[in-house]
């Protein structure tokens, strides 16, 4: 019996069968699923559902037009993924006066698995990809990370935090070897940092160097989207711009934007008397092969999705 099948067993047929259904469509591009036996799969509201009286949440949902920076998942649906799914509520600290972030902690303590679709089209036929089930194996400054189950069934071969150094000190015996352990890390590291190929590239044209802060360490740079990701449409090399992970952060999550018209820093007022206001105004600069033009669209791009709830 394979880890999924000993989750799935441990829970009430009702759990089980919803569970069931999405792991048997995983990798199907669905519409709007119909409620099961009497039970909805999926909250029209809400990206995360927890149905009513439930200890557990039984589906997550990234919607293109989702108020929340979720991160695209990093892998393949047919193989190893991982998902950084920001919790309801932006402020971090708030998360635990969500029922439905309980619900989320919940499926992590006790190992439940929880579904992932991901929208790839919108109107007017809205479709979801189906990635599967996975398990909750963190939370970290508003995001849970979940961790696909395999095609078989099993669990990744990989730690249960976001800190892999830090991991592997908890849990020494998490990996059999120290090869083991450095694939793990490297794994780990290209997710954060975008997809393998969209990042080289960004690297190349950037000169490995930040567009923003200009610094040049590589390990720490990433490849952001310019207009959030939908899918591999979304990686075209103009909508890439290579940022220090911090910044990254920051522009993901709209604490520090890009001026369409002057393509210079703004800063979040939360953020002008921290470290940060250093690159208020700052110019942003252009990968080799990007015109300024290009680059003022995909910043209106991005701008008219976010104002659509983005």
């Amino acid at each position: 019996m394979s880890a999924l099948s000993e989750r799935l067993a441990s829970l009430p047929p009702v759990h089980r069968n919803a569970l069931k259904w999405f792991w048997d469509r995983r990798g199907a591009l669905i519409d709007w699923p119909e409620p099961l036996d009497g039970l909805f799969l999926v909250n029209r509201p809400k990206g995360i559902h927890k149905p009513a009286n439930w200890d557990h949440v039984l589906s997550v949902r990234q919607s293109l037009n989702g108020p929340y920076a979720d991160k695209p998942p990093q892998g393949s649906y047919d193989a190893e993924w991982r998902y950084q799914y920001f919790q309801e509520g932006l402020d971090p600290a708030s998360r635990d006066k969500f029922a439905s972030n309980r619900g989320l902690v919940r499926c992590k303590e006790d190992e439940v698995p929880v579904a992932v679709l991901i929208q790839e089209t919108g109107k007017p036929r809205v479709r979801y990809r189906v990635w599967g089930l996975g398990r909750v194996i963190d939370w970290k400054d508003g995001y849970f990370t979940i961790e696909g189950y395999l095609p078989d069934g099993e669990e990744q071969p990989a730690l249960e935090a976001t800190e892999p150094l830090l991991a592997m000190a908890a849990e020494p015996k998490a990996l059999d070897s120290v090869e083991d352990a450095r694939r793990l890390i490297e794994r780990q590291i290209v997710a954060r940092q975008g997809g393998a190929a969209f990042r080289a590239e960004a690297l190349e044209r950037s000169g490995s160097r930040c567009a923003i802060t200009n610094w040049e360490v590589p390990a720490v740079l990433e490849a952001a989207h310019i207009v959030p990701y939908r899918g591999l449409l979304t990686n075209e090399p103009d909508n890439a711009l290579l940022l220090r992970a911090d910044i990254h952060t920051l522009f993901d999550r709209e604490l520090l934007s890009i001026d369409p018209q002057t393509l210079r820093v703004v800063l979040a007022d939360s953020l002008k008397n921290s470290p940060y206001a250093a690159y208020e105004g700052v110019e942003v600069r252009l990968p080799t092969g990007v015109t300024s033009a290009t680059l003022t669209q995909r910043l209106q791009e991005r701008r008219a999705l976010l104002a659509k709830g983005t």
